[in-house]
């Protein structure tokens, strides 16, 4: 009932958003799932005003919660969502009309934090590490790299959740575990509390989709022209925020509602280190989310990566050039 409220309280606020003046052009909604630096790019094509260069007057809403912001979606409520994959292939293995047309982060956005005696992942045999919730990216993460490393989550390493990523750098600090996955700026609170990092998931071989722009297929088919331009303003603010510190980090105090220049520098680097130049979506990726789903849905074991998914608008833009244009290259 709780969450019924919250849905029709959301649509309210939103329906001011979608009254469409007569002389106004394409007002959009999207929603995202937190203040993380993942979402840096969607800022900067906002904030850049790159949005409106494509006719679209956009309005970034902030949901902290995936399961809700798909509702939202289904509802009607909200056309777009900047939302972690998984919760697009779960809604999509439920039989709900959601798919993805294009990538913020396709690999697990997370630096593995571990206490000065751990030196590498081997070390955690016999010890405990935290996880934000089982089945979240976090778990993903943790229990991708113990499997890596032959260690078997659950009988070599015992895995805690922690319910967040600040509460986990607060067990860090009273040893109630021993490592973590953390994203920014909560990485800065598992530094003071003396971990280091031990893997950067940017660098080690792994697809996840971590972040990605989802909608009703049916939305998508109705208004592909928009998709399109959606994606050329926002690879634009991807663009100003790898060639721009100055005016990202000044977007990222805004939307991560940070001052000190420690916390802005650590989130900016964290962005830089993970989001996608190229908003490409990734097959291996969401295979990997379907791995871990069969476990839990007899659907997912045999279902298609593709049905999940729908990169033609990036394709398109690639071969017209709008990417090399961009990036030169």
């Amino acid at each position: 009932m709780k969450r019924r409220i919250t849905l029709v309280f959301l649509g309210l606020v939103l329906a001011a958003v979608f009254t469409k003046p007569a002389m106004a052009k394409d007002r959009l909604a999207m929603g995202y799932t937190s203040a993380s630096g993942v979402f840096a790019g969607l800022w900067l094509a906002h904030e850049g005003k790159y949005f409106e260069k494509y006719d679209i007057d956009s309005h970034l809403v902030l949901i902290a919660s995936g399961s809700l912001m798909v509702q939202a979606m289904l509802g009607g409520d909200l056309p777009v969502s900047a939302a972690a994959g998984s919760a697009a292939v779960d809604a999509s293995l439920g039989g709900a009309d959601i798919g993805m047309f294009g990538t913020l982060v396709k690999v697990p956005a997370f630096y593995i934090m571990a206490l000065p005696e751990i030196k590498s992942i081997e070390d955690l045999r016999g010890k405990s590490v935290g996880v934000t919730r089982f089945g979240s990216s976090t778990d993903f993460t943790m229990r991708y790299v113990l499997r890596k490393q032959g260690l078997e989550p659950g009988r070599d390493v015992t895995i805690i959740q922690t319910g967040d990523v600040f509460a986990a750098a607060a067990m860090l600090r009273t040893r109630a575990i021993v490592a973590a996955p953390f994203s920014s700026p909560s990485n800065l609170r598992a530094e003071e509390a003396g971990a280091r990092v031990l893997l950067n998931m940017g660098t080690a071989g792994v697809y996840f989709p971590h972040d990605a722009f989802m909608a009703r297929r049916s939305f998508i088919n109705a208004n592909q022209d928009l998709v399109r331009r959606l994606l050329k303003g926002y690879s634009e603010g991807v663009h100003r925020l790898h060639t721009d510190p100055v005016f990202s980090k000044r977007a990222i105090a805004k939307y991560a509602r940070a001052a000190d220049a420690r916390t802005l520098d650590a989130v900016y680097q964290y962005a830089v280190d993970y989001v996608d130049k190229i908003p490409f979506n990734s097959r291996e990726g969401i295979q990997e989310v379907l791995n871990q789903a069969a476990a839990r849905n007899p659907k997912a074991k045999n279902a298609s990566p593709e049905s999940f998914y729908d990169d033609r608008f990036v394709k398109e833009l690639e071969a017209a050039g709008f990417y090399k244009q961009l990036w030169g290259k």
